[in-house]
């Protein structure tokens, strides 16, 4: 992912709180499947998190991996 060159504007309050319950909402549904946030997840989430990407490029993001 290369966030270097995203430059986010701020977050409102409402979209930083419906980002979060996104990444709380994946992290559970990872861990009840038995799987835990490697490195890579975790820097797609918090780019995520900051704004540096939506959720359809955090969706490519975390699948990146397996699609090779």
């Amino acid at each position: 992912m290369d966030i270097a060159s995203h430059s986010a504007p701020p977050l409102d309050e409402q979209e930083a709180r419906r980002r979060q319950t996104h990444v709380e909402s994946w992290i559970s549904q990872q861990k009840a499947a038995g799987f835990g946030v490697d490195q890579h997840m975790a820097t797609a989430l918090n780019s995520y998190l900051e704004g540096l990407v939506s959720l359809p490029e955090l969706l490519i993001e975390l699948r990146r991996p397996y699609l090779h």
